[in-house]
């Protein structure tokens, strides 16, 4: 089963080092990977939390389509910029997607949608999520 959750703002950060700070910003050791430019997001964005893989697939998206998709869900207006993150069952993946789209929706504006709860988030309740889940990583077996 994968998990869909997305950024919705106004603009897109320029490069994933400014990605990164807003991580580091938020207090999370996640370290994404920053060899190739924001712009080509696309498919598997390696990233980790200390030696344990936390990576997740990333791709810029069309807002049309999660509007298409959640008919019901009120996202306050229509955003300019949509960010989908995917994960499979591995709660480094999930806590790592959280981690991110948090510190991506606080650096520009935006808000984080759950399509599995149909719910959007500010960045402080998408963060508060990625924390909740900590206490799961220790459990997790290694990959």
């Amino acid at each position: 089963m994968s998990i869909e959750i997305f950024v919705l703002s106004d603009r897109r950060l320029g490069t994933i080092e400014e990605w990164q700070k807003a991580i580091d910003a938020e207090g999370f050791d996640l370290r994404l990977d920053v060899s190739r430019p924001i712009e080509d997001l696309s498919g598997y964005l390696p990233a980790h939390k200390g030696d344990r893989l936390a990576g997740f697939e990333c791709d810029h998206w069309d807002m049309e389509d999660v509007l298409e998709g959640s008919p019901d869900v009120d996202f306050g207006r229509r955003w300019d910029e949509t960010l989908a993150f995917r994960v499979g069952g591995s709660f480094h993946e999930l806590w790592g997607a959280y981690v991110a789209a948090a510190a991506y929706a606080r650096a520009t504006g935006g808000a984080v949608f759950d399509s599995e709860e149909g719910k959007v988030l500010t960045p402080d309740e998408a963060a508060q999520v990625a924390r909740s889940s900590e206490p799961h990583l220790k459990d997790e077996p290694a990959a």
